[in-house]
């Protein structure tokens, strides 16, 4: 008796763990996807919305939704300023965000941001109810 009451009060807690799961997340980074692209470099994620960038430009980990993205980037060794650019990117849950800066030409200090590609993270979002 005392068994079968056991598994009646464990039974209903293991099945809520089972429907419960982290909320979904994102990814955005800097890392350069696309080699063939002409004047792209990769870019440094100094913030999405609140949070701050790593300085060594691992991935960052961020929340769904519209952020304000801000990069900075350096075409060359030979520049020394860089700027910051921002964007607003509505940022899809379970997805990973390439984000790399678009130079003119080799000679320009001057960039624009731009997604290179955008992919879905492999067991993002797996057990959700």
């Amino acid at each position: 008796m005392l068994r079968q009451l056991s598994v009646l009060l464990i039974l209903p807690a293991a099945l809520a763990g089972c429907a419960s799961s982290a909320p979904p997340w994102s990814v955005v980074t800097g890392q350069k996807y696309n080699a063939a692209t002409e004047h792209r470099f990769p870019a440094i994620i100094v913030s999405v919305g609140a949070t701050n960038g790593w300085p060594d430009g691992a991935d960052l980990q961020v929340s769904p939704g519209l952020q304000t993205v801000t990069i900075q980037a350096r075409s060359s060794r030979w520049f020394r300023r860089i700027d910051n650019r921002q964007f607003e990117l509505n940022i899809e849950p379970c997805k990973r965000y390439y984000v790399n800066a678009q130079f003119p030409d080799n000679l320009s200090s001057d960039f624009a941001p731009v997604v290179d590609r955008v992919e879905p993270i492999v067991g993002c979002g797996r057990g959700s109810a």
